[in-house]
């Protein structure tokens, strides 16, 4: 899992803005998932370590499946890019050195109208990311590998993280008595997929952490309570 500095233990070696590691939340595996390689030509040795998954990947799993994107570059290699809001440049940060951390490879930045695109090419992002096919995700069945369940299942906190920072919001709910003055504030978050099998994977994971999630209309699930709210406030918070 990964924490703001602000927020962490200690900040005597880092400066503010940056993210440390902190202590899994979920014991080690017993038994190292397997992954297969799908890069061409497959090399194992040169595929991320499998002995060392975890929320880092659980975070940007949930931004790939949000605001994430593979295409196929030249050299046989893959370019996974993720689009993000560039308002908020914690995430960005954030999602960036998950990036690294997991490839081991520069991270380049394309800005567009309101966005920035984070991109980066490695011949093993397919195989991290096996989801990925022909056509936007909402018009294809979603499902996580088996191996990909068992870190989402381990790390539910950091998966929803990474699909809140994408196509979640924390807003501020204003109940008004006939028009008057609002007559009192609440914070709920939001997560907006046109997929269904994603918005599933986010009300299962709410389940996991004993947060309670409902649908607010087709494509919205909204998380209102105020002790499922603060779950999620404990470890996400407002977008920055």
């Amino acid at each position: 899992m990964l924490e703001s500095v602000y927020r962490a233990d200690s900040n005597s070696a880092v400066r503010k803005g940056m993210w440390v590691r902190l202590p899994p939340a979920a014991p080690e595996f017993d038994v190292v998932p397997t992954v297969e390689c799908v890069a061409d030509p497959p090399d194992v040795t040169a595929c991320f370590d499998r002995r060392r998954i975890d929320g880092v990947y659980a975070y940007l799993l949930g931004m790939y499946l949000g605001d994430g994107m593979l295409t196929f570059a030249p050299r046989n290699v893959w370019r996974l890019r993720i689009t993000l809001d560039a308002r908020y440049p914690g995430i960005l940060e954030r999602c960036s050195w998950a990036m690294a951390a997991l490839s081991d490879r520069t991270i380049g930045r394309a800005k567009k109208i309101g966005c920035i695109e984070l991109y980066s090419n490695w011949k093993h992002w397919l195989c991290a990311f096996p989801q990925h096919g022909t056509g936007a995700k909402h018009r294809r069945h979603i499902k996580l590998a088996g191996w990909q369940q068992h870190i989402v299942d381990a790390y539910p906190a950091d998966f929803l993280t990474g699909l809140i920072h994408s196509d979640g919001c924390r807003s501020i709910n204003r109940a008004t008595p006939r028009g008057r003055l609002p007559l009192y504030e609440y914070p709920r978050y939001y997560f907006t997929n046109h997929s269904e099998d994603i918005r599933a994977l986010f009300v299962e994971a709410c389940s996991k952490l004993g947060i309670e999630s409902r649908p607010s209309n087709v494509f919205v699930i909204s998380v209102a309570r105020r002790a499922s709210v603060e779950i999620l406030d404990s470890f996400i918070g407002p977008k920055r």
